[in-house]
């Protein structure tokens, strides 16, 4: 089974079939059921992953990831965190890969949970970007295949090995924070390099300081047209709400409450006598600049 950063068929007003691609593709309730069929449940992958050690102060080395991230990573006029792909050296490369180095030679059952955190959502998101660089220039990671017939892109792919387990990006997301946290919150910092995606963050996460990094990171999303916006007094959301409903609640009323305790006064107040969401979309292409 595959999340929302594996393939997710699209049907448009029209009723015709499409790709995840370059543009955002905005679909009903009804005609995203398909999709949503596809998308992950949340399962853990392994026991091992319940280990932690609460009473642990170790914390991990990110600086080389805020390097990384702070030649590379800036925000554009709309909001979004795009990525200098093309400007990465080959010393920036060697930097990323001493640092997932680092990730997979950790022994993360000995962390506490807050640097456990942490540690998955910085390992996804360094193999996701190293992903994209693997295969640069490319318009969306789903231009990342194994063969003509690879329809997931790179998401079931292995990016890491930690303890001796193999995972993929679906894997760390789906497998093992997802059912390890059930935090509505996680969605807001695992990025998928796409436009629709909330951002990629400016510098590495810390256990010490995870919670409020989550908190900005839903108001950043939320507070952004991707995340939501009323268009003629219709509710349009991103494609997350619906794919990852069973996070957020499971109805709209739960989603849209959700998005009131991250949302701006502004938000709020437009949101105001308003109780469903009308449509959903989502925007594949490369969060590149």
């Amino acid at each position: 089974m595959i999340t929302r950063r594996s393939f997710v068929l699209s049907v448009s007003a029209a009723g015709l079939i499409s790709l995840p691609g370059i543009s955002t593709v905005m679909e009903s309730r009804a005609q995203g059921v398909f999709g949503k069929a596809l998308v992950a449940k949340s399962k853990l992958s392994s026991r091992l992953w319940q280990q932690h050690n609460p009473a642990s102060t170790i914390g991990i080395d990110h600086s080389a990831w805020d390097s990384f991230l702070a030649k590379h990573v800036s925000t554009d006029g709309n909001g979004v965190n795009r990525v200098s792909y093309g400007a990465v050296t080959e010393s920036d490369r060697q930097l990323l890969e001493n640092y997932l180095n680092l990730l997979q030679e950790t022994d993360v059952v000995t962390l506490n949970r807050d640097e456990q955190y942490a540690f998955w959502i910085n390992l996804y998101n360094a193999a996701m970007v190293k992903t994209v660089l693997n295969h640069y220039p490319v318009k969306s990671v789903f231009d990342i295949k194994s063969g003509l017939l690879d329809a997931k892109g790179p998401f079931n792919d292995v990016v890491a090995v930690v303890k001796g387990q193999q995972l993929t990006l679906d894997t760390i997301e789906s497998g093992i924070v997802r059912p390890l946290w059930s935090d509505p919150r996680l969605h807001y910092v695992f990025n998928c390099a796409a436009m629709g995606c909330p951002n990629l963050g400016k510098r590495a996460y810390r256990g010490a300081t995870i919670n409020v990094s989550l908190d900005e990171a839903a108001s950043a999303y939320v507070n952004n047209p991707r995340g939501i916006r009323i268009c003629g007094g219709r509710v349009i959301a991103s494609k997350i709400y619906y794919w990852y409903s069973e996070d957020f609640g499971n109805d709209d009323k739960a989603v849209l409450d959700h998005i009131r305790n991250h949302a701006s006064e502004k938000l709020v107040r437009s949101l105001n006598g308003l109780s469903r969401i009308d449509a959903y979309e989502y925007d594949w292409a490369l969060n590149g600049r």
